[in-house]
């Protein structure tokens, strides 16, 4: 016992630059209750050992607390096996981990769940599962349950389609902050989807919304429409910002459109040997995409 609590004190003492002495008398306090047998602390603890990136460790005590059927527990060590992070990779053994939490209530487990049913994941596919388990989720408002039950609904998988409460999912998920939901309502606004009147003004607060969360797709539609002047005054310097931030995060075409308002000079002053750099930069992703 002595041994295994001194090397956890040196482990904790290597992260002391990123900790502050009360969370490493609490690092302690947390190993103690869990000897203790508290299972809150165990949990805690197993999250302290990933955090230090000792996931043998953590899964041991993830193992220990899912035995007292905490469902915390049982959520994070169904992370460990579908990660394989500590443990051999294992879908199947995740999802009946992610079942047990599920029908103890816990949301995330819900929804991943949901995920693993919908993808055929450790399971064969099976949509009405998918269904109810993302139901389960969304009424314990995750946002990602919302956002792939609007789809469902939309596409009419496992039901029968229905727009209007496809929207209604979309929408409660991007007013949750879901970036993926915030970007579809983005779309259904800019092309008058699901029953909606197109309406620029709309979209462009959407997409705006799901830029600050880094959303790409999102973040180049803003530049398109600023550099095509659709549904606002054309600018072509908003339009190379948001196509330079897509750029940094991997857009090939955002960059072949960077190099075409250099060329041209869409609202900036024409600078040959810039787009020739960005059809480079473009060039030089296509052949690093292409190696892979």
């Amino acid at each position: 016992m002595a041994d295994k609590q001194e090397k956890f004190e040196r482990l904790i003492l290597q992260f002391q630059h990123l900790l502050s002495i009360e969370q490493i008398m609490e690092a302690r306090n947390i190993y103690r209750l869990a000897h203790e047998k508290n299972v809150e602390a165990m949990v805690e603890l197993a999250s302290l050992y990933k955090f230090m990136e000792e996931y043998f460790m953590a899964v041991y005590w993830l193992q220990k607390a899912s035995k007292a059927g905490n469902s915390e527990a049982l959520y994070q060590l169904a992370n460990c096996y579908y990660e394989g992070l500590g443990v051999e990779e294992d879908v199947k053994t995740a999802l009946q981990l992610y079942k047990k939490a599920a029908k103890k209530g816990h949301a995330d487990a819900q929804n991943n769940l949901a995920d693993m049913y919908l993808n055929g994941e450790g399971t064969s596919v099976n949509y009405k599962e998918a269904l109810k388990w993302f139901k389960e989720a969304a009424k314990q408002n995750v946002v990602e349950a919302m956002f792939t039950l609007g789809i469902m609904h939309e596409q009419g998988i496992e039901i029968k389609k229905d727009e209007k409460k496809a929207l209604q999912y979309y929408l409660q998920s991007a007013e949750g902050g879901y970036p993926d939901a915030q970007y579809r309502m983005g779309s259904i606004y800019l092309e008058g989807l699901l029953g909606v009147e197109k309406n620029t003004s709309r979209a462009i607060e959407w997409f705006e919304k799901a830029a600050q969360f880094h959303h790409i797709d999102a973040i180049y539609n803003l530049g398109f429409l600023y550099e095509h002047g659709i549904g606002v005054k054309r600018n072509g310097k908003k339009a190379l910002y948001y196509y330079k931030r897509a750029s940094l995060l991997g857009d090939y075409q955002a960059k072949l459109n960077i190099a075409n308002i250099y060329e041209k000079g869409i609202d900036v002053e024409a600078d040959k040997k810039a787009a020739a750099r960005w059809r480079e930069l473009a060039r030089q992703q296509m052949e690093n995409d292409y190696d892979r």
